[in-house]
């Protein structure tokens, strides 16, 4: 939902609220200009941001740096996102308990383990990407905060006159496409030499580092 928010602020509009429900669904709430275009790039905004996220994300998994800083920065961005625009309790308890503690995790935990989490939340945000777009392919609306919403892709039909199943599909193949670029295209930097060699000196001990240095 975020994505769609930051979509509407790109073109000048702005966003009301976002809200997060038990269900894993959500509803962002914006004002925008009038205009095919704008009406398209919001709705669709949505898959496209988490597909493009979670690829570059994957990008960064080897780096320290970029492990703690991306695990402090999507902590802080749940907690901005919280203090500004996510008005529902659920949503905010939620979101507030889950960016203190990966906030708490970026800053505090060894670098191998913070490796381990950023890691994970780079694989989860694409595997999201992924099983949410397939899921349109079957439901064209469904009930969100007791409401009866349509999809993203037949919002965008009904914009375009392009079929649901054709944005669904363009959508998916985004998210694969992002997916493997991140998994074969990664950002390395010296400090990865110093890990390994670290690494190195554990190998014939039962470590848990040696093991994953020999499973690698």
């Amino acid at each position: 939902e975020s994505f769609h928010g930051m979509a509407a602020l790109s073109i000048g509009g702005t966003i009301s609220w976002l809200n997060i429900y038990p269900d894993g669904s959500g509803l962002a709430n914006t004002i925008i200009p009038i205009g095919i275009f704008q009406q398209g790039w919001v709705s669709s905004a949505g898959y496209q941001g988490t597909a493009v996220a979670g690829g570059i994300m994957l990008m960064f998994r080897r780096t320290n740096f970029g492990a703690r800083v991306g695990t402090c920065g999507l902590g802080m961005a749940m907690l901005l996102s919280c203090a500004l625009f996510v008005r529902n309790p659920f949503g905010l308890v939620s979101l507030a308990s889950m960016g203190i503690l990966l906030v708490l995790a970026g800053w505090r935990l060894p670098p191998f383990w913070v490796g381990e989490l950023y890691a994970l939340l780079a694989a989860t945000t694409c595997l999201n990407a992924i099983t949410s777009i397939r899921v349109l392919f079957f439901v064209t609306e469904a009930i969100i905060g007791g409401v009866v919403r349509t999809s993203d892709a037949t919002s965008m039909q009904d914009i375009t006159k392009i079929p649901s199943w054709i944005w669904a599909s363009i959508w998916m193949v985004l998210a694969f496409w992002m997916t493997a670029m991140g998994i074969f295209i990664t950002v390395e930097t010296k400090e990865n030499d110093s890990a390994r060699e670290a690494l190195d000196e554990f190998r014939g001990e039962d470590h848990p580092l040696a093991l994953a240095a020999e499973l690698t």
